[in-house]
């Protein structure tokens, strides 16, 4: 191969723009991925991510120059392309262009240019090993007009030196740094060719475009685009069945690393160059990075444990930006996230590549299950949950969805595709899962990939429960039916409040779609069917009340009344337990049991109190009480059977800003919290940020604060950007967590300097 053939680029003494990063974050290739390659895959000696500063190389025929057609330097238009591009916000200094969309750029030559004796090609270099078989090398040629979105450019006008040049890349172009290189033609007096390459120093990024019509990722309406794309904020939805939490989250996709981070973790994927242009392929890459379950390691390591002295505790980050760049310094898992975090740090880089990206939460979300039997809660004879036996359903489970055209199914699949980041089942031989048509989950055909199945499962069943003997036979006693999947959720477009997406999962209850479905997905995962043992009759009336207060204090009350006309004996327990929101238990807090003889026409009752100073001790912050209450009726064999978490309240965080919020400036922000529960709350953290902020440590809170008592801190910050920006507290201790605050800022430029 000649010289002039290949896209080496050779070090300058100067640094670009993108060296800077480079050196800052270190060679994000080798030390993310490994270096010991070899034997693996073929080398393609390409040691750095960021490119150097390019070197001139001319090619001379017979020792003759003079007519050569150099370029000094290329404008890229910065600014100008930035706005049209919709990429102003992004905080490294490169060019970012969205693909299928045209840009604009200015070459200034040695000499005049001749639109009569010289000619242009601009290549495009991406990749690995640059190949132009491979489309990682792309050459650019002139055309009288763009009009198609296709690689090509036009020349627009020519001024003495400086040659004008409009630009159109392909709505499938490959997504991921490039390199620019300029190869001039000039046909001397003698009709000579005399060929020059010049190797443009900086990099360009090219991100999927939604606002292209021939884009896979296209979207119709501007408000969403806005929304799932251009947004730096977003609220994740937390909590259980009636009591929702709501969980502000700086995504931060513009931030200076979160680019940087999203191409690294692309390599880091090793995700083909050329698949690197199709969304299903970045998607199910990249999300299995997110996580550290790999061999490979990933962004975000996992843990449910309550314990994390050696990291971050989960309910601890605000935003994902923290998390990329902590990832970016240390190449190795950050510690540590759950759930919610895994889907907020993946809808950060996926927004940063320009895909439209959302959080969706499903409450009551099935977990260990292909949908091949119901989820199976256990019962010992004597009314006590069997717990280590169960099957898990989370009280909350989150996972996200990015918009995209499939073609890789039959017609009617485009749209919202769903896929899960979080490590828990390992499908395929890694722990990855998605994207999952959302319309061929509601419609049971699980057999499109990927990982339907999964998702169908986790919104779909019922809940089987069976009493266990002490020789360990089982008899199946309860079905609650269809309790899987309540209340999907996600921000709502352009509001904070949430949008319930349960309708685009699954049809409604009793409808005939909804018994066509399910009986689909019976057949196609070979569901196990549960016969219930029925009750001879079912005359005692079962109600079930529960009281969280604010303080912490609970009570659970179990009524129960006789309507027949004879006596009824009724055997019924309460038991207490400390819960992770994965439906782990911790430990067991307390029960309550009792045999009573019910006479006709009677009621009853048996209750479960605590007080918070009598276990909230004894509890993870991160956790919470789960309530299982079975009832049993000895003449009848009726049964009554719940089981739900209860949530503390959370109490709301005040927060005031004082002064005007300039770029480059620090102003205050002062935060309130108000102690509610019956004991003090020690141990606490407070942690701040916003998109396009300085980024602040975890501040500790120096004393215990009393029950009723006020925490008030006063917290400078220092914008880096322009526009309305919000800023998001959190507070955690020993008792509390995703206790949280937000408040919107104005940040205005400092017309004083």
């Amino acid at each position: 191969m000649n010289k002039k053939d290949k896209y080496d680029i050779q070090p300058e003494p100067k640094v670009s723009l993108s060296e800077k990063f480079a050196n800052y974050y270190g060679n994000l290739r080798g030390l993310l991925l490994g270096s010991n390659l070899a034997g693996r895959r073929a080398d393609h000696n390409q040691e750095k991510l960021f490119p150097d500063d390019a070197q001139l190389m001319s090619y001379k025929k017979d020792g003759k120059e003079d007519g050569q057609l150099k370029p000094k330097s290329v404008d890229f238009l910065r600014n100008k392309n930035r706005t049209a591009h919709r990429t102003s916000d992004y905080e490294i200094p490169n060019l970012i262009i969205r693909r299928g969309h045209q840009f604009d750029i200015s070459i200034t030559f040695d000499r005049p240019f001749s639109c009569q004796d010289d000619e242009l090609v601009l290549k495009f270099v991406t990749g690995r090993q640059p190949l132009q078989s491979k489309g990682t090398v792309v050459p650019v040629s002139r055309v009288a007009a763009l009009r198609d979105p296709i690689w090509a450019f036009q020349l627009l006008r020519v001024e003495d030196k400086v040659a004008h040049l409009k630009v159109c890349t392909s709505p499938d172009a490959i997504v991921g740094r490039y390199n620019l290189f300029i190869e001039t033609t000039h046909k001397n007096e003698q009709g000579e060719v005399e060929k020059y390459r010049y190797a443009q120093p900086d990099d360009i990024y090219i991100l999927f475009n939604p606002w292209c019509p021939d884009d896979q990722v296209y979207m119709d309406e501007e408000t969403h685009r806005q929304e799932y794309v251009l947004s730096e904020t977003g609220r994740i939805w937390l909590g259980t069945v009636g009591k929702f939490c709501v969980r502000p989250w700086n995504f931060g996709q513009f931030d200076d690393v979160c680019l940087v981070a999203a191409i690294a973790i692309m390599e880091k994927s090793e995700l083909g160059d050329q698949a690197r242009g199709n969304a299903v392929f970045v998607l199910r890459a990249l999300s299995k990075i997110i996580n550290n379950n790999e061999r490979d390691g990933g962004v975000l390591v996992g843990n449910w444990s309550g314990k994390y002295d050696d990291g971050v505790a989960p309910h601890a980050w605000n935003g994902s930006t923290a998390i990329l760049e902590e990832f970016l310094k240390k190449r190795k898992g950050v510690k540590y996230g759950q759930c919610w975090t895994f889907a907020a740090v993946a809808t950060t880089v996926f927004r940063a590549l320009g895909i439209p990206t959302r959080c969706v939460t499903c409450f009551r979300s099935a977990h260990d299950s292909d949908f091949s039997s119901p989820m199976d809660s256990h019962w010992s004879v004597d009314g006590k949950p069997k717990t280590s036996m169960n099957d898990t359903v989370w009280d909350f489970h989150v996972w996200n969805e990015s918009w995209c055209k499939r073609p890789d199914l039959p017609p009617g699949y485009d749209g919202w595709q769903a896929f899960d980041a979080t490590p828990q089942e390992c499908l395929e031989g890694v722990f990855t899962c998605g994207p999952a048509s959302v319309k061929a989950v509601k419609q049971g055909e699980i057999f499109y990939g990927y990982d339907t199945k999964f998702i169908f499962a986790e919104v779909n069943g019922d809940r089987a429960h069976w009493t266990v003997d002490g020789e360990g036979n089982m008899t199946p006693v309860w079905l609650e039916p269809a309790i899987m999947g309540q209340f999907i959720s996600t921000k709502a477009v352009s509001t904070i409040s949430r949008e319930d997406l349960t309708h685009a999962y699954k049809f409604q209850e009793n409808c005939d779609d909804k018994e066509v479905t399910i009986e689909l997905a019976r057949k196609l995962s070979s569901r196990r069917y549960t016969d219930i043992v029925n009750a001879k009759s079912s005359d005692v009336k079962f109600s079930i009340h529960t009281d969280m207060q604010r303080n912490g204090d609970f009570n659970v009350t179990l009524q129960f009344s006789n309507t027949s006309t004879e006596t009824r004996t009724v055997d019924s327990h309460i038991t207490a337990l400390s819960c992770r929101y994965t439906g782990i238990a911790t430990s067991e807090m307390k029960n309550e049991s009792s045999s009573i003889v019910l006479e006709p026409n009677t009621e009853q009752e048996l209750s479960l109190s605590m007080k918070c100073h009598d276990y909230i001790g004894n509890v993870d912050s991160d956790s919470h009480i789960n309530i299982y209450v079975i009832a049993f009726v000895k003449e009848t064999s009726q049964r009554f059977i719940f089981q739900e978490p209860l949530w503390t309240e959370k109490p709301n965080i005040e927060i005031k800003t004082e002064g005007s919020a300039h770029v480059g400036k620090s102003f205050d922000v002062v935060v309130k919290l108000v102690n509610p529960l019956a004991v003090p709350l020690t141990g606490g953290h407070l942690n701040i940020e916003g998109p396009g902020m300085q980024r602040i440590a975890s501040i500790k809170v120096k004393k215990p604060i009393g029950p009723g008592e006020e925490l008030r801190e006063t917290i400078q910050m220092k914008p880096r950007r322009l526009g309305r920006k919000e800023i998001i507290v959190n507070f955690l201790c020993k008792q509390l967590s995703d206790v949280t605050g937000v408040i919107e800022v104005d940040v205005i430029e400092d017309t004083r300097s």
